[in-house]
């Protein structure tokens, strides 16, 4: 009987012990800038930030489109199930699309400043400082004080804007940048023709003007 009751409690405290170090990890490693409370990541908080009116939602037909999250990105170890992993295996080997975005560019800032945990957890995990109900206070903060999660729905790791993959991918980025070329391409392409034939037309007449006081 003893055995049964000793075999029970081990059954019902292990989990909750588990589930604590999580979250102390996560407090520990991945802390709030402090400039937030407790209740602000906390799941659906983010819905206090949201201003924008129902009338406009038909804009995030045009926007980033919300893929359906991938298995990994909800376990504590984002990459165990991938074959033949290594932790010394660096991020650009299987992720050189995501090196391209502003941050690394402009700042010179690494994957592992945003996704600083070990292992690294899948930006859905519940305890993740990735997760969206908290990105905002554990990530964004430490160099944007006072993000919001508003603020952290930023796409980082941007698409190509110049690619055919984008138009599913981010219409609105697609559409916007490849009508500013046209459009620049367009005006370069009439007004410079238009400017080398008024300058020919300024030197003929100079040249013709300067001999004829001759």
């Amino acid at each position: 009987m003893l055995v049964r009751i000793f075999i029970f409690l081990l059954a019902v405290l292990l989990p909750a012990a588990d589930a604590s170090a999580q979250m102390a990890s996560a407090e520990g490693e991945a802390a709030s800038s402090g400039y937030f409370r407790d209740q602000d990541t906390l799941p659906g908080s983010y819905r206090l930030y949201q201003q924008q009116p129902k009338e406009l939602d038909w804009l995030w037909a045009v926007g980033p489109e919300k893929k359906k999250p991938r298995r990994a990105s909800f376990l504590k170890d984002s990459h165990s199930e991938v074959r033949d992993y290594s932790p010394r295996t660096r991020c650009t080997d299987c992720h050189r699309e995501k090196t391209k975005d502003l941050h690394q560019i402009r700042m010179g800032i690494t994957c592992v400043q945003c996704h600083r945990d070990e292992p690294i957890a899948g930006v859905h995990h519940y305890y993740s400082a990735m997760n969206p109900i908290r990105r905002h206070a554990y990530v964004c903060a430490k160099c944007h004080e006072g993000a919001t999660p508003s603020f952290a729905s930023y796409v980082v790791h941007e698409p190509n804007p110049l690619v055919m993959d984008t138009e599913e991918d981010f219409p609105l980025l697609f559409y916007g940048v490849w009508i500013m070329l046209i459009l620049a391409g367009g005006v370069f392409a009439f007004f410079l023709p238009y400017v080398g034939l008024w300058s020919l037309r300024e030197l003929i007449g100079k040249a013709t003007k300067g001999g004829g006081d001759e």
